[in-house]
């Protein structure tokens, strides 16, 4: 008998498992990319992926500089292939340079494409898939195997979230083997991860209840937009992905103050404004100042979701009972999109399970050095 596969909400639901094996099982996943990181003395590392993978190497991208002093460039892999030079004033030598390729089934044609030409040039590769033995991991010079397990239904939740912890783990293992941060430095950033991954079924359920308190009215949404800023800017755009692919309504994501540049004209009282709340002083000072604008200017549909203290301020608001650190956020604030996206569709009849798209080949199943052509791979 077929195993019956796990609903979206399934694959939300299981990922705080994923990420507490995520964490107990570093030893097993880490140690050729963290190598290639000490052995290496890379400057300037390039993270590249599409679509949730575009989105998980904006985040990650943020961790690497943060924790590991590199220069790092997230950016669409056909911008990298037709379009960028990886060291334009020259001050670079070819060995400093990284390109690591993002994508979960390993034969995304972007990806694999701009991996390929990096490998050409003459830059190290390191290739990201959960998917063993893909034609990505046959390009690169380093794999680095993803534990988030196989998602079985195309939007993409557990898998985006564990890929960001797993490279946090790796992240603050490399900054203790190169000495860029003391021992209790790396203690309380692991006892972070442990926190978080211990923590992160109480945020599963209380966005669940989030969902549920406000659902009526989020099934009158015609058109919504989210917006986050710093490490969060990211998860907005990550969270626009995720509700778009799934109910199908019109949603943007914006970084906060460029909300506020542009759209307004397209904004009346049918909005639905998410707002997420993190860290960052000034910031969070301005979303105070931007809430009530909204509220007041445009739509009484606004929703702040933080773990902030003195924002949230209404039923349809959601403050989490736990709180993480601002590198660890992103994985806490995307879990209430991902809920909204799978519970609204299957309150409205919605299987995410059935991709509407039957013919993947123009985006995936790139040629496998090993077989044919495209044909062969379908």
């Amino acid at each position: 008998m077929e195993k019956e596969k796990l609903s979206m909400i399934g694959h939300i639901q299981d990922t705080p498992r994923v990420l507490k094996k995520a964490y107990a099982t570093r030893n097993e996943y880490m140690t050729r990319f963290v190598d290639a990181f000490v052995e290496h003395d890379f400057k300037k590392v390039y993270f590249l992926g599409s679509g949730t993978s575009n989105h998980v190497s904006m985040v990650i991208k943020n961790l690497f500089v943060e924790l590991l002093h590199v220069e790092g460039v997230a950016c669409a892999p056909t911008l990298f292939t037709y379009h960028e030079n990886p060291n334009p004033s020259g001050i670079f030598k070819k060995e400093e340079i990284c390109v690591i390729g993002f994508s979960q089934h390993g034969d995304s044609i972007s990806t694999c494409e701009a991996v390929k030409k990096a490998a050409e040039d003459g830059y190290f590769t390191i290739a990201v898939t959960e998917q063993l033995n893909s034609v990505l991991e046959e390009l690169a010079d380093v794999y680095c195997h993803l534990v988030c397990e196989e998602e079985e239904i195309g939007p993409e939740t557990r898998g985006y979230t564990e890929t960001i912890f797993q490279f946090y783990i790796q992240a603050i293992e490399i900054a203790r083997r190169k000495k860029l941060i003391d021992q209790a430095r790396y203690q309380q950033l692991d006892e972070a991860a442990k926190a978080l991954a211990d923590n992160l079924e109480i945020v599963v359920n209380e966005s669940i209840d989030w969902y549920n308190r406000n659902k009526e009215e989020f099934y009158q949404m015609t058109k919504s937009s989210i917006a986050g800023y710093g490490v969060n800017y990211p998860t907005a755009l990550e969270s626009r992905l995720k509700f778009f692919e799934t109910y199908s309504r019109p949603c943007t994501g914006y970084e906060m103050e460029e909300q506020m540049h542009g759209p307004m004209r397209a904004y009346n009282q049918d909005n639905y404004i998410f707002m997420i709340a993190s860290e960052g002083q000034k910031e969070l000072e301005r979303l105070k100042e931007l809430v009530p604008y909204y509220k007041d200017v445009f739509t009484e549909h606004v929703f702040v979701v933080t773990c902030e203290e003195d924002v949230a301020s209404s039923e349809r608001d959601l403050k989490f009972s736990v709180k993480t650190t601002d590198l660890l956020s992103p994985i806490l604030y995307v879990i209430p999109f991902q809920v909204l996206s799978a519970l609204i569709c299957e309150d409205t009849g919605i299987d995410t399970k059935v991709s509407p798209v039957k013919k993947r080949y123009v985006s995936s199943h790139y040629p496998s050095l090993r077989h044919g052509n495209v044909e062969e791979t379908k």
